[in-house]
């Protein structure tokens, strides 16, 4: 005989579900944007969009990779020059709140680079999208340690500039 689950225990995963779909589509709840926000400015990137602005590529190696992956987006410098955007400070926050703050003079020297696309596919959040800021390991080793991780934040959808 099959063993049946409650109905109650179906109920909750349907309600939780469409919960879920109703918060994404009423936009309570987007994951595939970026705010860029800077002092009263604030804009909202689509994940489609960003590497339209000023698309670029880069191939590169992540320490948390174990290939080289040929990855989509704009370069930080590239995204503050769009918006006309300067400042000392980025405080970088993920979808799970985590937030890194990142020195942008030193990070822009070092190429830092905002991914919305691996191999030409919109990120997902299960692969560290929507966004993911990220340096060219490969062309410059000497980024591979802990202070480049640390700003390596994934799952951003959140860009504040001080």
């Amino acid at each position: 005989m099959k063993a049946r689950e409650p109905k109650s225990i179906k109920r909750f995963c349907l309600n939780g579900f469409l919960s879920a779909i109703l918060l994404l589509c009423t936009g309570i709840v987007s994951a595939y944007e970026l705010t860029l926000i800077h002092q009263n400015q604030t804009h909202s990137i689509e994940q489609s969009s960003l590497k339209e602005i000023n698309g670029q590529t880069l191939e590169t190696i992540t320490p948390w990779t174990d290939n080289p992956l040929t990855f989509q987006g704009i370069s930080l410098a590239s995204l503050l020059a769009k918006y006309k955007i300067k400042g000392r400070i980025a405080k970088a926050k993920a979808l799970n709140d985590y937030v890194v703050e990142i020195d942008l003079q030193e990070a822009i020297e070092a190429n830092a680079f905002i991914v919305s696309h691996i191999d030409n596919q919109p990120m997902k959040v299960r692969n560290k999208g929507p966004f993911w800021i990220i340096f060219p390991w490969s062309e410059k080793p000497e980024l591979n340690d802990r202070k480049y991780q640390d700003w390596s934040i994934w799952q951003m959808v959140e860009l504040k500039i001080e």
